[in-house]
């Protein structure tokens, strides 16, 4: 059971669950299932797998269910130590992570594209992007922040590479700006991101034919190659050294982009990595609290509930979502750099 002094910074529905008994419980975890998991589940789907068949769907759907689900009935025994101030939003937060994990893992060079979209977005180069009041991602012109992002059905219909001409398009390098611009410019309104990302994938032939098992928005995981080094006679020796050496490069980065990557580091399943350093006698949790700039008593209170989305990092440093995303790409890449020298050693 959650402190009293903590529970006002709980949603009042949660924390009315936390003090249910267990027959009261069951009966308001399926109300919540009803009234705020189900809508999350549909909306997110929705918004961002509309082009996936109804299986693939499905399945998605059902395993954010079991998501929440789960998150509620952990309230409840007390297990969750971490403030949810609004389920509503931490519903809906948890169902797009979920679709977007999920087209990352499926669809990874199209992730790789709308990260360099958003990036774009950032740069200067006529394009900008923001938040729709439904909390749409848009792209678009910097005098049309005021306008509606275009809806189904688009102009291009099922026929994009008709509507687009026969002018090329590219989907990386520096002429991957005229292909936005061009786009935005024809379809005379913003367009949300996913649409654009979809558009510019096909017009430019974009295919997704690996399979990728990681979540990664840039579509880089280095932890997956600081935990799986190739096959050797000592396997817990060679992780281990290469535990260490991981441990050692975060130490050498600017606090902000060692938190940005230690807090959010997950293994292809999904699971925080940060407790692995500690479990594998790499570093005493006392370390670990120094690198992250946190009380002890702090980083008791979050190691359960790693990893860490870029919005909550971004709540903790103090800067943007945007800004943490930039912060771990560019610690992910030092890491990759720094292990494949070790390797060559």
């Amino acid at each position: 059971m959650v402190a009293d002094a903590f529970q006002h910074d709980w949603d009042p529905r949660l924390t009315d669950l936390m003090a249910a008994d267990d027959a009261r419980a069951a009966e308001r975890i399926a109300s919540f299932a009803v009234r705020n998991v189900e809508p999350a589940v549909r909306a997110a789907t929705t918004a961002h797998l509309a082009g996936l068949p109804a299986a693939d769907r499905a399945d998605v759907a059902a395993a954010i269910r079991d998501r929440l689900l789960g998150f509620l009935r952990a309230v409840h025994r007390g297990d969750r130590t971490v403030p949810v101030a609004d389920l509503d939003a931490f519903a809906a937060g948890c169902a797009d992570d979920a679709c977007r994990d999920y087209l990352r893992r499926t669809r990874p060079h199209r992730a790789r594209l709308q990260n360099r979209l958003r990036m774009l977005c950032t740069r200067g180069t006529g394009v900008v992007m923001w938040r729709t009041p439904e909390g749409v991602l848009v792209a678009g012109l910097p005098a049309w922040t005021h306008r509606d992002p275009l809806e189904r059905p688009y102009p291009w219909r099922d026929q994009p590479r008709l509507w687009w001409g026969n002018a090329h398009a590219a989907a990386d390098g520096s002429a991957l700006v005229p292909t936005v611009l061009r786009i935005l410019e024809k379809a005379g309104s913003p367009l949300a991101m996913d649409a654009l990302t979809d558009l510019v994938a096909t017009l430019s032939g974009m295919q997704d034919t690996e399979t990728r098992l990681d979540a990664s928005p840039e579509g880089d995981e280095p932890e997956l190659a600081v935990l799986s080094p190739a096959a050797g006679g000592d396997h817990l020796h060679v992780a281990r050294r290469y535990l260490d050496q991981a441990w050692r490069l975060c130490l050498e980065m600017p606090r902000y982009m060692r938190t940005a990557v230690l807090l959010s580091l997950r293994d292809q399943f999904g699971a925080g990595l940060l407790p692995v350093f500690h479990a594998a006698g790499v570093t005493p949790l006392r370390r670990v609290g120094e690198a992250l700039g946190m009380k002890p008593d702090e980083l008791a209170a979050i190691w359960a509930h790693l990893p860490w989305d870029d919005r909550a990092i971004a709540r903790r440093l103090g800067i943007t979502g945007l800004q943490v995303l930039n912060l771990r790409t560019a610690a992910r890449s030092k890491l990759l750099r720094g292990m494949a020298l070790q390797d060559e050693r």
